[in-house]
């Protein structure tokens, strides 16, 4: 009598086809697309010069829901949906920072700095910013809800306070984030523009 385990032959005879049927079946991988935030063109400038005036982005804070590399889409008041093949080039707050100093730089016509080492101009404001929302919801409803705060160098008693709520309606990000980049872009170039005139306040207070 013989013993030991067998395999049934229809089961070796069906094991090619199966793995036939998986590599068919079998998805394919899809490239993740990478994103930055725009500046505002460079034909929008300044209509008068601050002279000397030199701007420090201070540090941008945000919830730490938008600094994963995916980008983020709301889905109603308390869910966050991530798309796995959208992906942000550089940390939200890290490409918000930068692209608020070039907006900054063309509507003011000044010397704008990211880093708190940065060489200073003689007259210097400096620009905290709190970010309580970002994003852009299944609709491409757009929001952006900061508190921002003005400083002199070396100080921090606020020379100007603010509240800022913006919203802009673009179309809907489903089946393209590019969507997402460009209203979040908008959002940031709003906002800029409303700092403008805080900025050119504050510097004139400036002890």
């Amino acid at each position: 009598m013989k013993s030991g385990f067998r395999i049934p032959r229809f089961t070796l005879a069906a094991l090619p086809l199966l793995l036939l049927t998986g590599c068919l079946l079998k998805t394919a991988t899809v490239s993740p697309r990478h994103f930055v935030l725009s500046p505002i063109p460079a034909n929008e400038t300044a209509s008068t010069t601050t002279g000397d005036l030199s701007i420090e982005i201070g540090f941008v804070k945000m919830p730490s829901y938008l600094l994963r590399n995916s980008m983020a889409i709301r889905n109603g008041a308390n869910e966050i949906h991530y798309l796995e093949d959208a992906l942000w080039a550089e940390r939200l707050d890290h490409c918000f920072q930068r692209t608020l100093a070039a907006n900054l730089s063309r509507l003011l016509s000044a010397e704008t700095n990211q880093l708190a080492n940065s060489v200073r101009g003689p007259r210097e404001v400096r620009v905290f910013i709190d970010v309580q929302q970002f994003d852009v919801d299944t609709r491409g409803h757009g929001t952006l809800v900061t508190h921002w705060r003005i400083t002199a160098p070396e100080s921090d008693t606020p020379l100007k306070t603010g509240d800022a709520r913006m919203t802009r309606t673009g179309a809907s990000p489903r089946a393209n984030p590019q969507v997402i980049a460009m209203t979040l872009s908008d959002l940031a170039a709003e906002f800029s523009r409303e700092l403008v005139p805080s900025i050119r306040e504050s510097e004139r207070s400036e002890p």
